[in-house]
């Protein structure tokens, strides 16, 4: 019969007799009765036979028997095969895999066809003897019981939780940080610079917060992780403070603090009630220095610290970390004024001035040179710069520029002039310390050259000095080259640099933005001037 065919069973018949066949499995082998086709029905069908032997797990059988009696159909039962003899039945495969560190275990059950049952307490049992004893998830292993060929990770180890390095904190803002405060809109609160931090005796400067020994982990099998305890470090202890508590710093006098090879100093700070002159002679001090008077023409102030000039500065030298000029300078083409950070004053008028960050004049800037790293800001009542020349690393903003004469005015945005000539003078070193290298391998290969069981103390002696002489130009070269790298970096963010002006920029105006330069001829107002595809463009002030 064919399988298309839908089977009509009656009563008293049996679905075997129907389909025309019976097989029949037992001690004596495996019979093959063919039953006589019922009418309306097909014969049966060998492929048929052949399948039900396989279900039932008869693999060799006699095939030209099968047929012949499917021919005679007598209803006769027909041995065609030995019984099948069973045999063992597979076991299941519990496969258990870990991690190189060991940090994971994962646990995957395959079950061949008409393998053994597998009990749970096998499976436990299995990850026991494999030597898992930390971190068994018995839910995952659950999974995997329930859901064969699923891999699953049944154990997690305890990563280490490594110690955290001793740390400073500070109690009190750090001037080494600190900058005239920009506003919203660009400019500067003249009202409060927070150009210093004082400390009265006793203050507590700063705490050391203890590193951590860390917490040890445990890997699936029970071993220990060892654990990365955290560095400890010393106090940062300077001038004039002092140690309680084991790891709290705190001032021993009032006065100022001061970084310093990064320890933390309070130095008091020297105050001259009146100018700065023959009654005082020149001022130098390693803190801060405050001036309630001018300093006259021939002095100086020098400070490591910030210097505060309430009067103004006329023919004077005065140098200190930040500068603030009440009034204002007066260079009368003799003195200056440097700041390795920033310089604040109410006008500057033909003097020299530097700030290695941002330069803040709150009036005028007539006939000077007047450079800053970054920014230079002529913003108060009539924030005017005419003539001489004008240079910062990113922007020079003022409300006037020139003069209705033509006064002759430079301004040069995108360079700075301190970064500039230090990169001149670290590639010519470069360059010497790179031939010393040369030379000293050289010399360094001869000598290793030579037999070194018989070569004289003298050149045993000289083999050694070299190596070492080796080791330090190395170190030096890498050290100047960094420095390089960075200043690159430095002349990259500069590239983008701005003049801005707020009001009017007058024709005899030369604007330079990194090598490239714009005469100004006729009057611009309210503008902005940067370079972009290789030209000065000016833009509108915003």
């Amino acid at each position: 019969m064919s399988g298309d065919e839908t089977i009509e069973v009656q009563d008293g018949e049996t679905l075997d007799q129907i389909a025309g066949f019976l097989i029949d499995i037992n001690d004596n082998g495996v019979f093959v009765t063919i039953h006589t086709p019922k009418e309306g029905t097909s014969p049966a069908n060998e492929m048929a036979v052949i399948e039900q032997l396989n279900k039932q797990g008869v693999i060799e059988y006699n095939r030209n028997l099968i047929i012949t009696t499917i021919k005679e159909a007598n209803g006769q039962p027909v041995k065609v095969a030995e019984k099948p003899i069973a045999g063992p039945q597979p076991e299941p495969e519990i496969q258990i895999t870990l991690t190189r560190d060991r940090m994971e275990a994962s646990l995957q059950i395959v079950l061949p066809p008409k393998c053994l049952p597998l009990e749970m307490d096998t499976v436990l049992e299995k990850i026991k003897t494999t030597g898992i004893v930390f971190g068994i998830d018995h839910e995952a292993i659950k999974k995997a019981y329930d859901s064969p060929g699923v891999n699953v990770v049944c154990a997690r180890g305890q990563q280490p939780v490594h110690g955290i390095n001793a740390q400073i904190k500070h109690h009190v803002t750090i001037t080494g940080k600190s900058r005239p405060q920009e506003m919203e809109d660009g400019s500067v609160d003249f009202k409060n610079l927070n150009l210093f931090t004082t400390v009265q005796e006793g203050d507590i400067l700063a705490e050391k917060i203890p590193s951590t020994p860390g917490t040890p982990g445990m890997d699936v099998m029970g071993n220990i992780v060892i654990t990365k305890p955290g560095k400890d470090m010393q106090l940062p202890v300077g001038k004039n403070v002092k140690i309680v508590d084991t790891n709290t710093i705190v001032a021993e006098i009032a006065g100022q603090i001061l970084i310093t090879n990064n320890k933390i100093n309070v130095l008091p700070i020297i105050e001259i009630k009146e100018d700065v002159d023959v009654s005082t002679g020149n001022i130098e001090f390693i803190g801060n220095v405050t001036v309630r008077g001018s300093v006259q023409p021939g002095f100086s102030v020098k400070a490591e610290g910030n210097v505060e000039i309430f009067g103004s500065v006329s023919g004077g030298i005065v140098e200190g970390k930040n500068v603030i000029i009440k009034m204002g300078i007066q260079g009368m083409h003799r003195g200056y004024v440097k700041a390795k950070e920033n310089v604040v004053a109410k006008f500057i008028e033909n003097a020299t001035v530097h700030a290695g960050m941002d330069i803040v004049v709150t009036d005028v800037v007539l006939h000077s040179r007047v450079t800053a790293g970054k920014k230079i800001q002529i913003e108060g009542r009539r924030g005017l710069i005419a003539g001489g020349t004008i240079m910062a690393g990113e922007e020079i903003r003022a409300k006037v520029v020139g003069t209705q004469m033509s006064t002759s005015t430079e301004l040069e945005v995108g360079v700075n002039p301190v970064l500039r000539e230090e990169y001149q003078h670290i590639r010519k070193e470069i360059k010497k310390v790179e031939l010393n290298l040369e030379q000293a391998q050289k010399a360094l290969n001869i000598l290793r050259s030579l037999d070194q069981h018989t070569i004289p103390p003298e050149k045993r002696e000289m083999l050694l000095k070299l190596t070492k002489a080796q080791f330090h130009l190395v170190g030096q070269a890498e050290t100047i080259r960094t420095r390089m790298t960075a200043i690159e970096g430095e002349f990259e963010e500069m590239r983008a640099g701005r003049i801005k002006v707020a009001d009017v920029m007058y024709p005899g105006v030369k604007v330079v933005v990194g090598t490239l330069v714009k005469p100004i001829r006729d009057i611009l107002k309210f503008v902005s001037l940067y370079a972009e595809d290789g030209e000065i463009k000016v833009g509108t002030f915003k």
